[in-house]
């Protein structure tokens, strides 16, 4: 359980203007919170609350997302299962989603870095006569589905058939190699088949309730993923897509793989203060809010292991560009306890010997911990 003065730091880092003893929010001029800001309060209040993370493994896994998922949605209702993987991808795991593939290629632009890719740098794409069935783990009612999809001149519509025997025709307009949306109601599972689809790649299936009540939360992860790795994507395509989900909160939550690997602290910089522009060009009225970097170790030798040599000045940037750029800040590492804390996680069953991830146990608790912060927001004005 966590201690009121837990929830006090949470609290403190969680609106990132300036942090002292008292953990009150502090707002922007005149008493008012920003437009961003008032969005994502408002959704709260009315109880339909549309979530975005982009991350590394730590989303990829989908366990603290799922964990923050499950408190919202009880607290706020079920909104549906969120975003779904274009296909199954080796190492990577979606709590609301399973896949049975059958000659559908899936292609990430952490290993692939010459694709056409839209918003999560993953793509399916089609062998002739390729069949795919996506099913939720648990019943969901039906579904409102946005698709990115781009496609050849001479590609064939797609075919997707739902669970009520509805046979639905899927392409993009106008079919001219750009990514383009299609939407359709369906209830899962649903059978996606093709023809002769050349050119043909989907870049993601976006599912909510038809009523748009409840929350929503989509985890966009990719194992190892840093962000600079994101101009990979199409810009133009990415910046559509989140202008079409229009996500009332997008959280970033990247740094543990940079930190790793001694990227140069600025250039980490210089990639999210750009990341951050461009999300506000494409979803002006989407709040952001940014996870800072865990606490993590190469080593775990001595009293508190070695950490990687670049953690603490990363960590120190995250909450400068969360100030400086009026976005919310969730530390992370404030969460474990701070410094020296992984050892403690570790020895709790909390934390795997590797010094980096989390068990499945873990990240309930910090899935939790998030989701807590986020519905703290129902108290602003």
């Amino acid at each position: 359980m966590y201690t009121k003065k837990h929830f006090a730091i949470l609290s403190c880092y969680l609106w990132v203007m300036a942090c002292s003893a008292d953990p009150a929010p502090v707002q922007h001029g005149h008493n008012r919170l920003p437009n961003h800001a008032v969005q994502l309060v408002q959704a709260l209040q009315k109880k339909s609350l549309n979530i975005v993370q982009l991350g590394d493994s730590h989303t990829a896994a989908d366990y603290l997302t799922d964990a923050a998922r499950i408190r919202l949605q009880q607290q706020l209702g079920n909104g549906g299962p969120g975003w779904a993987m274009p296909a199954q991808f080796p190492g990577m795991r979606l709590a609301r989603f399973a896949y049975q593939n059958q000659g559908w290629q899936a292609v990430s632009s952490r290993t692939e870095t010459s694709q056409n890719y839209a918003l999560g740098g993953l793509i399916a794409t089609p062998s002739v006569g390729a069949e795919m069935t996506i099913k939720t783990r648990e019943p969901e009612a039906e579904q409102t589905v946005i698709v990115s999809i781009r496609q050849g001149k001479n590609d064939e519509d797609l075919t997707v058939t739902d669970s009520n025997g509805q046979q639905i025709l899927l392409s993009a307009q106008p079919k001219d190699n750009k990514w383009h949306f299609s939407q359709f109601n369906a209830r899962f599972p649903i059978t996606i088949k093709a023809g002769m689809n050349f050119q043909t790649a989907i870049g993601g299936w976006w599912a909510r309730n038809q009523n748009r009540q409840g929350v929503v939360l989509s985890a966009l992860g990719i194992n190892g993923f840093q962000l600079n790795q994101w101009n990979r994507w199409n810009t133009q395509a990415w910046q559509q897509e989140l202008n079409v989900i229009a996500p009332d909160l997008i959280i970033l939550a990247f740094g543990t793989n940079e930190a790793y690997n001694g990227v140069e602290i600025e250039t980490v910089k210089q990639n999210l203060l750009e990341t951050i522009t461009q999300i506000r060009i494409a979803s002006p009225n989407s709040a952001i809010m940014l996870l800072g970097a865990p606490e993590s170790l190469k080593s775990t030798a001595g009293s508190c292991g070695e950490r990687p040599e670049k953690l603490t000045e990363l960590q120190t940037m995250q909450k400068e560009v969360a100030q400086s750029q009026h976005t919310f800040y969730w530390d992370w590492q404030a969460v474990m306890g701070g410094e020296c804390s992984m050892k403690s996680w570790i020895n709790q069953g909390l934390a795997r010997s590797d010094g980096v991830h989390f068990t499945s146990s873990g990240y309930q608790r910090l899935g939790e911990a998030l989701a807590d912060s986020i519905l703290a927001l129902r108290k602003q004005h």
